[in-house]
């Protein structure tokens, strides 16, 4: 009798641990396309050269660590590039660029503002036959972290007007600019907005905007021979899809479907 009641206790726990857990792994994945955009010393707009944004990718993973905060890891890689040329007046005779290659991983903290679950918690309800759930359409969030840049530059420095630029720092340092080299490594601080837009059960679409601090004025390989009073930086904006797996194998749902769950 006490065996048979201890059994029938332990298999209502189970039963209802079993319940009581999500269908689908907390870990979420996202992959996106980026429209990466230079801020430095060879563009004069706030916001960059918008009309030369260069392509990128970002892959991310993100752990839920409570109800609205989350560990993020992210990796971004891409390309950069600033033109003097592109711009009328002094900037075309003085004809400095690059382009730059760059690879990023940074740990960020992202927050949910409606949570980090894809469902609302009020309408997870049961029925006979299945779970009725009702899921977030949009789902914002804001982010923030630190991180390690491997910027990959490339320089072009030829097509200054000496001429028209003696007795500016451009020429006076040209030389000096023209053998240094700038290490490829830097920190750097991005930060962002965003939100997830539901597609289905395991899918979502997102997107977000995040700006880079960078702690120096190196980004653009230009540090000597051109006058800046902020470092330079760069903005991205990504659309991509965020998903998430089965928690468990088909082996598994049949063997809880058993169990009537």
């Amino acid at each position: 009798m006490i065996k048979n009641l201890l059994l029938i206790i332990g298999i209502s726990i189970t039963v209802n641990a079993t319940a009581q857990r999500s269908e689908y792994s907390n870990v979420n994945f996202s992959a996106g396309l980026c429209g990466l955009v230079y801020l430095g010393d060879l563009t004069p707009s706030l916001y960059g050269d918008l009309n030369h944004a260069n392509a990128g990718l970002q892959v991310a993973a993100r752990i839920p660590l409570n109800r609205h905060l989350s560990l993020r890891g992210n990796y971004l890689t891409g390309s950069l590039n600033g033109d003097d040329d592109r711009h009328d007046g002094w900037r075309m005779k003085r004809s400095f660029g690059f382009t730059s290659n760059i690879h990023q991983v940074a740990a960020m903290l992202q927050w949910e503002f409606a949570g980090n679950s894809w469902e609302y918690d009020e309408d997870d309800r049961y029925t006979r036959s299945y779970k009725v759930k009702k899921y977030k359409i949009l789902s914002p969030y804001f982010f923030a972290g630190l991180g390690y840049l491997q910027n990959n530059v490339t320089r072009d420095l030829q097509g200054i007007d000496s001429v028209f630029f003696i007795g500016d720092i451009a020429w006076e340092n040209y030389y000096k600019e023209a053998n240094t080299v700038y290490k490829s490594g830097m920190l750097v601080a991005p930060v962002g907005i965003g939100t997830h837009i539901t597609l289905g059960s395991q899918v979502r679409l997102y997107v977000e905007y995040c700006y880079h601090a960078i702690f120096n004025d190196n980004l653009d390989g230009f540090g000597v021979a051109v006058f800046s009073a902020k470092p330079d930086a760069f903005h991205n904006l990504t659309f991509g899809l965020d998903f998430r797996f089965n928690r468990y194998g088909t082996r598994d749902r049949k063997e809880i479907c058993n169990l009537n769950l």
